[in-house]
């Protein structure tokens, strides 16, 4: 590669699989060790923050001597470890969390890498969009390298980026996309018969097996994955050896005992990884998805049933991914997927090392519908990259961060920070966006997060303060209003945290349901901090945030994981994602409480969240502390009468094993003995 390229700024537009990553790492390497400048590697998911951080630090860190750091958590946190690493892999939020706490260390950036740019179509795009538009005012002379799967205009990201386009339609493996119709696999380079007396997705499975290789099928809903892999796992079965079965037998126990009490999802699921099948969808636990996908990679499991969450990044190729529908439920009905979508799946079609070519495989049935098929998926064109930035909600985000950090404090400073970003690049400068940021700065002052003097406007040390929590203002407005009603019972805690935008979705309530919780409502409406009659008919979510207060009391009071997921229709995974949200949630309350001076919630809300965490009533949370005791074992504890730390301390081995396992009692006592 030549050397004036390796200081260039590139929009790097080409397939999954064609080597945009080792292009990534010969430029933080250029600018690490020929420019003395940190890197930072940003993209959509954790996984992939992770996976691009062990994979670039087996490589090179040993060998050069150069420090990689991986980090996407803690939104609430400068970081300031960070400075010491050389290149920083993390997500677009923490970037802008990061941003938002003036980390120092970011003045020295000489390489941003922003991996999947054409995310700046999604609901995360303007916040990937603000952090480009961020450090390249803080850095002018910072390298920017975007990368893609191929877009039509990727000339107008580049142009925006002062960037030069490198575009490629190379991959390692060939990519072979077509549609499957009576018994044919009819594709862009001719024509595979396959024929099966069985259903489509059947038929692809068996064959797939009998070459000895794996599929990825892509449902369009959660329940669905899980249908298609317990029937795929008829097939599977019988095409295991005896080492892949003693393999997956071992992480099957490992699944099912993820959790302290198994669910019955974690039953089926372990039941179908011993016969080589499994699902994979976000309503998996973080432990589960781990063992699956590393199952998958190393070729234990022949068949994953997924959705979307493995197309949007996570490497997981396989030889064929099969996409039997092309159809997804939205607000406004069922839907197709866009054609970038389905390129995203198409994409982890071949196996480098393994595959000569990868297939991808859509439904068709019949003649018509396979050529509007071939005509608009396989051979159409992937949809432009277009900004989210100018709506509303979104900018009332961005631009009390970028107030708050001292990007934007007069008119002028707003126009010329606007100016930059994509969607001013893409819509003709400001003039779309004026109206709307000069409502949602009058907003911004109403409630308090800004002060205007003349034409200048600063934060307020409130607003600073929800701007470093990564608080929606609008959410902050409403939980503020809240603690200064004064309402510190648990209830309330519960409600809020549903009220909360970044709560959203929010649990869906089942029309057999409805009946039943409104009554239930009109009984517990003195313990929410709303007017529940006039909310009634003025917010539509009502009935669904009162049901997630339900569940969430459910969880803090110790009713069985298997017993909410069935009560609430609501697995595992997106409980405990939920779990997650609602614990930063709460923190954000009690962080904002003591900034107003509102100290009689805080014993009240450090409490909360200690229960949110382990999912236990008061009386448990100092045994839950201890290592390897759960909501579960600290019951157990607690009702043979083990009910402090000193309790534990005090308890002879022999007694402790009879009340949970060996190892850990004996891991509990090894931990206190340090203490």
């Amino acid at each position: 590669m030549k050397k004036d390229l390796l200081e260039k700024s590139l929009v790097v537009s080409a397939p999954t699989a064609s080597g945009k990553t080792v292009l990534a790492e010969i430029a933080a390497l250029n600018s690490i060790i020929n420019k003395g400048k940190k890197v930072i590697y940003t993209c959509p998911l954790r996984a992939l923050a992770s996976e691009h951080y062990n994979d670039f630090k087996k490589k090179y860190s040993k060998e050069l001597g150069i420090k990689a750091g991986v980090s996407t958590g803690d939104f609430d946190s400068a970081s300031s470890y960070l400075s010491k690493y050389d290149i920083i892999y993390t997500t677009y939020e923490k970037v802008d969390s990061l941003l938002r706490h003036k980390a120092d260390w970011m003045n020295g950036i000489g390489l941003l890498v922003v991996d999947e740019i054409h995310n700046l179509s999604t609901d995360r795009g303007p916040t990937l969009e603000v952090v480009i538009t961020k450090l390249r005012l803080m850095n002018p002379e910072m390298q920017t390298l975007a990368l893609s799967a191929t877009i039509p205009n990727a000339k107008e990201l580049s142009k925006w980026l002062q960037a030069e386009l490198i575009e490629s339609d190379y991959r390692s493996v060939e990519l072979v996309e077509g549609v499957y119709f009576a018994g044919a696999f009819r594709h862009n380079k001719g024509f595979d018969a396959i024929p099966s007396k069985k259903e489509p997705i059947h038929a692809l499975v068996e064959d797939t097996m009998k070459k000895k290789k794996q599929a990825l099928i892509f449902a369009n809903t959660r329940k669905r994955s899980e249908g298609i892999a317990e029937k795929m796992a008829d097939v599977t079965e019988k095409f295991l050896d005896e080492k892949e079965k003693a393999v997956l037998e071992k992480k099957s126990n490992q699944i099912l005992n993820v959790l302290e009490q198994p669910t019955e999802q974690c039953r089926n699921l372990a039941s179908l990884v011993k016969r080589g099948s499994s699902f994979h969808n976000a309503g998996l636990l973080t432990r589960q998805r781990e063992i699956i996908e590393e199952l998958f990679r190393e070729n234990y499991l022949k068949i994953l049933s997924a959705t979307t969450t493995v197309a949007a990044g996570v490497n997981l190729p396989a030889f064929r991914v099969i996409v039997p529908s092309l159809y997804r439920y939205t607000a406004n009905g069922n839907q197709r997927i866009s054609v970038g979508e389905y390129k995203q799946m198409a994409g982890r079609s071949g196996r480098p090392k393994y595959d000569s070519r990868g297939e991808a495989i859509l439904f068709a049935s019949n003649e018509l519908e396979a050529d509007e098929l071939m005509e608009e998926y396989v051979n159409g064109a992937v949809e432009s990259v277009q900004s989210r930035l100018g709506v509303a909600p979104v900018l009332r985000v961005h631009l009390l961060s970028a107030i708050a950090s001292n990007f934007v404090f007069d008119l002028a400073s707003m126009e010329d920070f606007f100016s930059r970003t994509f969607y001013a690049h893409q819509y003709d400068g400001m003039k779309s966006l004026f109206s709307d940021v000069t409502s949602v700065l009058e907003d911004l002052k109403e409630w308090g997060f800004i002060k205007m003097d003349e034409r200048k406007f600063y934060a307020t040390a409130l607003g600073k303060r929800v701007s470093e929590l990564y608080l929606d203002p609008l959410t902050a407005k409403r939980t503020i209003d809240f603690l200064k009603q004064g309402k510190a019972h648990d209830f309330a805690y519960l409600y809020a945290l549903a009220d909360a935008n970044e709560f959203r979705p929010l649990f869906s309530v089942p029309g057999k349901k409805e009946a039943a919780l409104w009554e239930d409502l009109q009984l517990k409406k003195n313990l929410l901090p709303i007017d529940v009659d006039r909310e009634m008919f003025s917010d539509a979510d009502l009935l669904q945030k009162f049901n997630t207060a339900l569940l969430l009391t459910e969880w803090i009071t110790e009713v069985s994981d298997e017993s909410i997921a069935k009560d609430f229709n609501v697995q595992p995974g997106i409980l405990h994602g939920k779990l997650q949200i609602s614990d930063w949630l709460t923190y954000c309350m009690f962080e904002l409480s003591k900034m107003l001076e509102l100290g009689q919630h805080l014993p009240a809300l450090h409490k909360m969240r200690k229960r949110l965490k382990y999912g236990v009533r008061e009386e448990l949370i100092m045994l839950t502390e201890l290592r390897g005791i759960g909501r579960v074992r600290a019951r157990r504890l607690f009702n043979a009468g083990i009910r402090t730390i000193g309790d534990v301390k005090n308890v002879d081995i022999e007694d402790l094993k009879k009340i949970i396992p060996e190892k850990v009692a004996l891991q509990v006592k090894e931990e206190l003995k340090k203490a």
